[in-house]
């Protein structure tokens, strides 16, 4: 039996008296990829959001690893300090870890829109993620007692720039560089951090017919040289059936269907509310 990586149990986020997310329940486990699909403004976004801590969920909890990282309830606020462990006796109290804790804990993302450091080059962009696992402290950087450390981390860039194929622009600004370039480099920069758990939010947007397959094939290819679980939100459904092994779609904040490539697309429900309609 596969270990599950990931849990969302019955997720509520409010905003106001909008309900962006309804109740949604799944789970992801060891070594796949799994797809969150739906038209826009669905919730898959704002799901992602509560995954790495930048929404507090309402209501339900987040488990990585069996790990409690967020819990919500409509009443009352428990101190963060309880997050990251096995405390299903804290489900119903916010609980939830911050963004910065998340990513230590191994979980890494990309943005729907690119969130590159703009003033810094493809090469710094990557090396300040590296920077995540350092062991160093203010003193021994102060002395420049860390270079050995510093040498490997500027090497790890330089390395995760050549696999996402940007060796050549390591120097260029990030803000220059194409625009498939810079969803190369927001991944390079999410595995400097060193995750067992990659989330991508629409990576291939933007893309042509011919990026978005060599996008496809990149994804599966870091899969498995880093051993990752992917977790990814995409509209281009050739990309979608060609990589997943699973696939969830919520409508309205809804989870309305689960299943393998063929399920899904077999799924009348999913067929009316989305891959026969008229969404972008």
């Amino acid at each position: 039996m596969s270990e599950s990586v990931l849990r969302l149990e019955n997720i509520t986020m409010q905003f106001g008296g909008v309900v962006a997310i309804n109740d949604l329940t799944m789970h992801i486990d060891q070594g796949e990829i799994v797809a969150l699909i739906g038209p826009n403004g669905a919730g898959k976004t704002t799901a992602f959001n509560c995954v790495t801590g930048v929404y507090e969920p309402t209501n339900g909890a987040v488990y990585f690893h069996d790990k409690l990282i967020a819990a919500g309830h409509p009443q009352g606020k428990m101190k963060r300090m309880y997050a990251g462990t096995n405390a299903d006796k804290f489900v119903g109290m916010k609980v939830s870890l911050t963004p910065d804790r998340i990513t230590h804990m191994g979980i890494a993302r990309t943005f729907q829109n690119i969130r590159l450091f703009k003033s810094q080059t493809a090469f710094e962009n990557v090396l300040i993620a590296t920077h995540l696992r350092r062991t160093s402290n203010i003193f021994t950087a102060a002395f420049h007692l860390n270079y050995k450390e510093e040498k490997r981390n500027r090497d790890r860039a330089m390395e995760l720039l050549g696999i996402v194929g940007l060796a050549d622009v390591a120097e260029e600004k990030a803000t220059s560089l194409p625009y498939g370039m810079q969803r190369r480099l927001e991944i390079a920069r999410a595995l400097a951090t060193q995750p067992t758990l990659l989330l991508l939010d629409e990576p291939a947007a933007g893309m042509n017919p011919q990026e978005t397959i060599d996008l496809g094939l990149f994804i599966q290819r870091i899969k498995e040289k880093f051993g990752l679980t992917v977790f990814v939100i995409e509209h281009h459904m050739d990309l979608v059936m060609g990589i997943s092994d699973r696939i969830y779609v919520v409508e309205f904040g809804k989870l309305i269907a689960e299943g393998t490539p063929h399920e899904i697309q077999n799924n009348q429900a999913v067929i009316d509310a989305y891959l026969g309609g008229n969404d972008e």
